[in-house]
């Protein structure tokens, strides 16, 4: 059966990141994005959290008053908490495994069956991160012109369903709370049907970080 990609022309603003109008074959019976995520942005990417948390207290310097050999000296404050240290840098296959897992996290909130992970989707996600980073482009069309239905099927998986992509996110957290607010992307996470799932992190270009996920029938 002959699939082709639907995608929405243009990208969404959200905090100063991009999202795509998700794809989906004709024919899948999902949702299409709708026109609040039809503007072009020329957002940058946006910059790690700073770690948070100031020690409440700082030692002070002991002051005292009165006549020489009679000075009475207020003592020292104990220094306050110490603020958490930052949490150490996650791999790229750290992310995309926790991409994968808000993902299902999600899905189970919804009523809907986890989706297993699927090598051959990874392959083609990874792909297109790696793609868009290096051409610095953000679409779901390749600059070759194929499509994420040509991508996944090239990548050996027969059943392509729907694709999401993002760029600029920092964290694994802000790219999927940014496809669930967003409700053709957040149809396709929820999407009862889907079976499988990829997931692809790439850096580099304009935006920093491009992340794909590729999802299957």
């Amino acid at each position: 059966m002959s699939r082709t990609s639907t995608a929405l022309p243009a990208l969404a603003t959200l905090a100063g990141l991009v999202l795509v109008g998700c794809a989906q074959p004709r024919g899948s019976g999902l949702v299409t994005a709708t026109a609040t995520t039809s503007v072009r942005t020329t957002a940058h990417p946006g910059t790690p959290p700073a770690a948070t948390g100031t020690p409440s207290g700082t030692a002070g310097t002991p002051s005292g008053t009165g006549s020489p050999g009679t000075a009475t000296a207020s003592p020292a404050r104990e220094p306050g908490p110490r603020p958490e240290p930052a949490p150490p840098a996650r791999t790229d296959a750290e992310a995309e495994a926790a991409v994968f897992e808000l993902t299902n996290a999600e899905r189970a909130a919804n009523g809907c069956p986890a989706l297993v992970a699927d090598e051959r989707l990874d392959v083609a996600a990874r792909a297109h991160s790696a793609d868009m980073a290096a051409r610095n482009y953000f679409d779901h069309g390749s600059r070759d012109g194929r499509t994420f239905v040509d991508r996944v099927e090239a990548a050996g998986h027969p059943a392509p369903g729907a694709e999401n992509i993002a760029a600029g996110q920092r964290t694994p957290e802000a790219v999927v709370a940014g496809w669930m607010a967003s409700p053709g992307h957040r149809a396709n996470i929820l999407n009862c049907g889907l079976k499988s799932l990829g997931v692809g992190l790439a850096r580099g270009g304009t935006y920093g970080l491009y992340w794909t996920q590729n999802f299957g029938w």
